[in-house]
């Protein structure tokens, strides 16, 4: 085994490649099919990520040819299944959440209330958006046992977990913006809205409290 382990992406590439061999361009099809959402950084790089992969022996290339025109197609190694079955075995990471939305939320202070009623507006069509297209992927995948048909099993499992992650994202929204429907801008709530802020976190309080009482 070669030192360097792959990276998360690497992982993702390995575990695509054990249900078929793909050229580069197939590989960014599939991220694109709901994948990049689950994990962003997945379609930044990936020919980098297969170049590291070919290098460490993680995956195999040949020569394809249509006419004139070659193409590389990758195909996953005994090493490389490994690689993945052994990851596969490690303990996970805790869930994070790259979120611009919420970013600008905490600086909002620094902008207009406008330019936050925006922020929330956007999150909330973008959150619809991408409803949509998991839901579509849903029928698609009900339908037609989707890309991938030996592993639709796991596909509705994360599908569910993501239309429900919109879900949370449209709700949160909307609450959001009646939450900040009488502000007179985006610094003195801090001061003027002390009970309001005060019930916006009593859901953590109250859950804090609830996992005191089953500490035994």
């Amino acid at each position: 085994m070669p030192e360097r382990e792959p990276s998360i992406t690497g992982y993702l590439t390995l575990g695509l490649l054990a249900g078929s061999d793909w050229s580069a361009y197939q590989l960014a099809e599939q991220l694109g099919r709901g994948v990049s959402e689950l994990w962003p950084s997945a379609d930044r790089g990936r020919y980098a990520v297969l170049n590291r992969l070919h290098a460490d022996g993680f995956v195999a290339t040949r020569q394809e040819h249509t006419g004139k025109r070659a193409r590389t197609i990758y195909s996953i190694t005994p090493q490389g299944r490994e690689a993945l079955a052994a990851w596969l075995r490690t303990p996970v990471r805790p869930p994070t959440v790259e979120f611009e939305g919420m970013v600008r939320v905490l600086l909002s202070d620094q902008g207009s209330l406008d330019d936050l009623r925006a922020t929330l507006a956007r999150t909330r069509e973008q959150a619809l958006e991408y409803r949509e297209m998991f839901a579509r992927y849903a029928s698609f995948i009900s339908e037609t046992g989707g890309t991938f048909p030996e592993r639709r099993h796991l596909f509705a499992l994360a599908n569910t977990f993501m239309i429900g992650h919109y879900d949370h994202v449209v709700s949160w929204t909307e609450w959001a913006e009646q939450q900040i429907a009488d502000w007179p801008d985006t610094v003195a709530p801090a001061r003027t809205h002390g009970g309001q802020v005060r019930d916006m976190l009593a859901p953590g309080r109250e859950a804090l409290a609830g996992d005191q009482r089953t500490d035994w």
